[in-house]
């Protein structure tokens, strides 16, 4: 398991049980020792999804599963390609675009291939320009999430 599913696995019992204490606390008031067993539990249901949302914003990388499961349906698809080959792409795209903050891709670029030419291929089969719209991919994924506002152009219409 990866220390960022652990992380948020900890996040969300932690605040599961911050939940349940706050909320037998607050039940115990109000309802007596009944209200203490119905708050503890409403309380901690209540603490387990305050948490994960918590960590879930916390890890902007998310999981790949979400490009997994669509990357062989992108225009930029190689059919000779597999998922070993884009995984590096936009696991780069999501590290890189953390380490650019408020920089447009288009801005980051020239930076960009050099670190995938040098050492961020991971054993993957495509050069930069069949790993660039993997990579800008990932960046305008991580734009859309963290600031929806921002206008973009959709992939399929590059």
């Amino acid at each position: 398991m990866s220390t960022l599913k652990k992380d948020h696995i900890v996040g969300a019992g932690a605040s599961a049980a911050i939940g349940a204490v706050a909320g037998g606390a607050l039940g115990a008031l109000v309802g007596g020792p009944p209200g203490l067993a119905v708050g503890a539990v409403a309380g901690g249901a209540l603490g387990a999804v305050a948490g994960n949302k918590m960590a879930e914003s916390v890890d902007k990388r998310d999981d790949l599963g979400h490009f997994q499961q669509i990357f062989h349906t992108m225009p930029y698809y190689i059919a000779e390609r597999d998922w070993h080959d884009y995984a590096p792409a936009y696991r780069y795209g999501i590290d890189t675009f953390e380490r650019h903050p408020g920089q447009t891709f288009a801005a980051a670029e020239s930076q960009l291939q050099g670190g995938w030419e040098a050492a961020a291929r991971f054993g993957s089969r495509l050069g930069w320009f069949e790993a660039k719209p993997a990579v800008e991919h990932a960046w305008q994924s991580l734009q859309e999430t963290l600031d929806p506002t921002t206008p973009h152009q959709p992939v399929e219409e590059r």
